[in-house]
């Protein structure tokens, strides 16, 4: 793929280039650019498409408005390579632009690559999400946003784009999840409608009551979008749809973070940034701190896959009134694992859990991550 034809690279401003800030630890794609892509482990592209967006366009705005806070941070003790290949060239129309998205995210994801994209409305989930089909593996998806943007009759937006990833043809949904839902903004006639597919629906108050139990659902996320509306308005103010209710902007960068660490997450999304709405960026600096503890999580990445051989892993054995639970801690990470096959190695009935689901089961209850996997599996 000749990702000249298709791109407009970013011109960082000189007085971001100062030593130890990212704007000066980062590779920045341009017509002279040689390097074999294969040496980066994550790559950056923004995506100028709010047209979908409705009430919301203006996101279209926002990837150099992120890159302006992004690269006035200093960098961490990373060890990553990173690539920003700059700006997709909008498409004449919204298609165009899916296309050309679609066809970079495959290129991209089969280097075996990290890709931010940096939107752009909540809709450009589609393009990501046909580039991940192509590889016909199922898929587990994964969204923070305070709305379900499920339907809207036959209408195709930033706000009623899963249904029509449902009914796609090529899809290879596996799992959907939902991370900080607003029930008075939601149907409860389709909320029950996705809690009856195997999909897992958090609400705000089940996300901020402990943070910690959100790492078990993204350890097995391939891709995450993140919808700007999901932070609470007071501190992230550049969305048409914000509520004074919602996650705090240290709560998304812990969110971040488990998805850096997590093994599965191939590709996030941030997306419905309005730069137009925003307060001395207030947002976009939201979004570069999270993408920032991002990077640090990717840093510090390790295989936590279950062997036969079980090489740094304790064995814990718990006998309930459905059947008897094996479950294993890392002793490297301290993440936690339930086989529910009672056979060593079965990695089709392993569910990611937490300390608590464990705790839970030891005083023979079981939790509802447990329950949901049960009563779908």
């Amino acid at each position: 793929m000749n990702l000249k034809q298709y791109i407009d690279a970013y011109q960082l401003h000189s007085g971001r280039k100062e030593n130890s800030h990212l704007g000066s630890c980062f590779d920045f794609f341009n017509e002279n650019f040689d390097d074999d892509l294969l040496s980066f482990d994550v790559f950056i592209i923004g995506v100028p498409e709010g047209r979908l967006s409705i009430g919301n366009e203006s996101c279209a705005l926002a990837p150099d408005e992120i890159r302006s806070s992004l690269y006035n941070l200093y960098e961490g003790e990373w060890g990553l390579k990173i690539l920003d290949l700059g700006n997709l060239r909008v498409g004449q129309t919204v298609e165009d632009t899916y296309a050309i998205l679609e066809q970079l995210t495959v290129y991209l994801l089969e280097l075996g690559k990290v890709l931010l994209v940096l939107g752009g409305g909540h809709d450009l989930i589609t393009p990501i999400y046909r580039g991940h089909c192509t590889f016909g593996k199922p898929l587990n998806l994964a969204s923070a946003d305070a709305y379900l943007d499920f339907q809207d009759g036959e209408n195709y937006h930033s706000r009623s784009f899963l249904s029509h990833l449902l009914a796609s043809q090529e899809s290879m949904l596996s799992t959907y999840n939902l991370f900080g839902y607003q029930g008075y903004f939601c149907d409860p006639k389709e909320v029950h409608l996705l809690d009856q597919m195997n999909f897992n629906l958090l609400r705000l108050g089940e996300v901020n009551s402990d943070l910690n139990e959100m790492e078990p659902y993204i350890r097995s996320i391939d891709h995450l979008t993140i919808d700007m509306s999901v932070v609470k308005s007071s501190e992230a103010p550049a969305n048409s749809y914000s509520s004074p209710n919602g996650m705090t902007a240290q709560g998304l960068c812990m969110m971040l973070r488990y998805a850096g660490l997590s093994n599965s997450v191939k590709s996030i999304l941030f997306s419905e940034l309005n730069p137009q709405l925003d307060k001395n960026s207030q947002s976009a600096k939201v979004y570069a701190q999270a993408i920032w503890y991002f990077l640090e999580g990717l840093h510090l990445r390790q295989d936590d896959l279950l062997t036969e051989k079980l090489n740094n892993f304790k064995k814990f054995h718990v006998h309930s009134e459905l059947s008897q639970l094996v479950f294993y801690k890392s002793m490297v990470n301290d993440k936690w694992w339930v086989d529910f096959s009672n056979e060593e190695g079965s990695n089709p009935n392993l569910l990611p859990c937490s300390s608590l689901d464990y705790k839970k089961a030891v005083e023979g209850e079981l939790s509802s991550r447990m329950l949901k996997y049960i009563r779908f599996k």
